[in-house]
């Protein structure tokens, strides 16, 4: 007998793979990490932290639970450590959404919202973003149906920036409760402008949030991420975990960076610097930036001169930018941000490399 066949529904995943070149040596302006290396003095005392046991013992995260409780000022039974947030988006569809249901994201937002509906068996409904880059609340409203099962919203949104207000965010929690659905709030770029659903915890049963230590604590090599619900969702998704939640060098990290929270504050103050010199640089040439409350914008770029060309001469600088071409992005820079310094740098390479008479310099 041949070996059984994978579900008809994976049949509609589509997967793309990564390019096997390494991004060693760049300046790392592309995904939405941290750009420079930390301290030395950092690493160094991480180091330390990273025994034989924390190698050969299988991970014991409870004290990164009580920490990141304490943290957040929340129970321990409303946290579910995960292996980056992007596995606890993965378990919140596989959790609330199945064979003939729907889940809904925006278009264009985080990559794997539709892929984890088509891998739980739910139909992936995108709300496209307006050509002006908008996106009114009436229109994720209007496509929310009796058939949605999971709303999955990043606020901020990325690439192209959407901040829900608590305001905002209760209507979506009100629609979701009249259809039946859970709305999933991916907090990851949170540290960055401080938007937050956790409040509304309190009030509503049908939330969940996700967080990660990728972005503003700069950990995205450790995957390391959490997720928080009322204490019964929480049992509920705990049924998809792992034996282990996440690794013992992933734990040790975490603790540091609570332990340590100057690190983020002074990351999250240089990166807010980088972009405010992103925006006034760009906007001395003439090309109109959006964005902003994460940690990225986008360059608008004008006509005549090449997203894709751009971000490959760039590379040729060392310097790695996503050229964004998912409409309503149909000609747009996505430039990660760091400190000022680096941004300064980012500009003149940026000069150097845009042809000149493509561009009319203000």
């Amino acid at each position: 007998m041949p070996p059984p066949s994978p579900k008809p529904r994976f049949d509609k995943v589509t997967r793309h793979t990564r390019p096997a070149e390494t991004r060693k040596g760049c300046e790392l302006m592309d995904r939405n990490e941290r750009t420079v290396e930390f301290p030395p003095e950092v690493v160094e005392e991480f180091r330390k932290r990273i025994t034989s046991f924390t190698l050969r013992a299988s991970p014991e995260p409870e004290p990164l639970y009580e920490r990141l409780a304490a943290w957040l000022g929340l129970s321990r039974e409303m946290l579910l450590l995960t292996m980056g947030s992007d596995a606890a988006l993965r378990m919140a569809h596989e959790c609330y959404a199945g064979e003939g249901d729907e889940a809904l994201s925006l278009s264009p937002s985080f990559a794997l919202f539709p892929v984890y509906a088509g891998i739980a068996g739910a139909e992936p409904v995108r709300v496209p973003f307006r050509d002006d880059l908008s996106l009114p609340l009436e229109e994720i409203l209007k496509a929310i149906t009796p058939r949605t099962r999971v709303v999955a919203l990043a606020n901020p949104n990325q690439p192209i920036e959407r901040v829900f207000t608590p305001g905002e965010t209760r209507a979506l929690l009100e629609a979701c409760k009249k259809a039946g659905a859970m709305l999933v709030m991916d907090e990851a770029y949170h540290h960055f402008c401080d938007a937050t659903a956790l409040p509304l915890l309190k009030d509503h049963d049908n939330l969940i949030i996700t967080r990660t230590f990728s972005k503003a604590f700069g950990l995205a090599g450790l995957r390391l991420g959490f997720m928080v619900s009322r204490p019964e969702n929480i049992r509920n998704l705990a049924k998809l975990r792992p034996m282990y939640d996440v690794h013992s060098v992933a734990v040790e990290a975490g603790l540091y960076m609570l332990e340590n929270p100057e690190i983020m504050l002074d990351y999250v103050r240089q990166t807010r610097e980088g972009i405010a010199a992103l925006k006034e640089g760009f906007g001395k040439l003439g090309i109109q930036t959006f964005g902003g409350q994460s940690n990225s914008i986008l360059a608008a770029l004008p006509a005549g001169l090449s997203a894709a060309e751009c971000a490959q001469a760039l590379k040729r600088k060392g310097f790695l930018v996503r050229a964004e071409s998912e409409p309503p992005l149909t000609n747009h820079l996505r430039i990660t941000a760091g400190p000022r310094e680096q941004a300064q740098r980012l500009l003149t390479a940026f000069e150097q490399t845009a042809p000149a008479q493509t561009v009319k310099w203000s």
